[in-house]
C-alpha cells in the first residue's frame, strides 16, 4: 500500500481480502502497522490465504481520507501495489529468494 493523501507508508490503512474456500467464503483482515518495534518487519504486508481456491474481491481502506478501493479477481500468489491514488492495483515479478546451504 502506498499513500498519497495518506501517509505514504499507509499506517492506519485497512485491508479486507475475501476468499472462497472449499467450505464457503471467509473474510481476512490486516491493519497496516509501523514494521514493528527496531524496523524488525516491512512495511509490506503478507496475507496468508490458507487453503483459498480465489480471491473474490479486496478491499483497501484508507481512514485519512474516507477512500475505499475495491478490486477483483486479485491473482493468488501475487505481490501487488494498491495506490490511494489510482482505482487499480499494479503486479509486481519479485525475484525469489534461492534458500540453499549455508557455507
Amino acid at each position: 500500500l502506498i499513500g498519497a493523501s495518506s501517509n505514504r507508508a499507509a499506517i492506519g490503512a485497512r485491508v479486507k481480502v475475501t476468499v472462497a474456500t472449499a467450505d464457503g467464503e471467509r473474510n481476512i483482515h490486516v491493519v497496516v502497522g509501523s514494521g514493528g518495534s527496531f524496523g524488525a518487519s516491512t512495511l509490506a504486508q503478507e496475507i496468508g490465504l490458507g487453503q483459498a481456491q480465489r480471491i473474490i474481491a479486496l478491499e483497501a481502506y484508507w481512514p485519512t481520507t474516507g477512500i475505499r478501493q475495491w478490486f477483483t479477481d486479485v491473482p493468488l500468489d501475487s505481490h501487488i501495489v494498491i495506490r490511494e491514488d489510482s482505482d487499480e492495483y499494479e503486479t509486481r515479478e519479485l525475484a525469489p529468494i534461492p534458500l540453499g546451504a549455508l557455507p
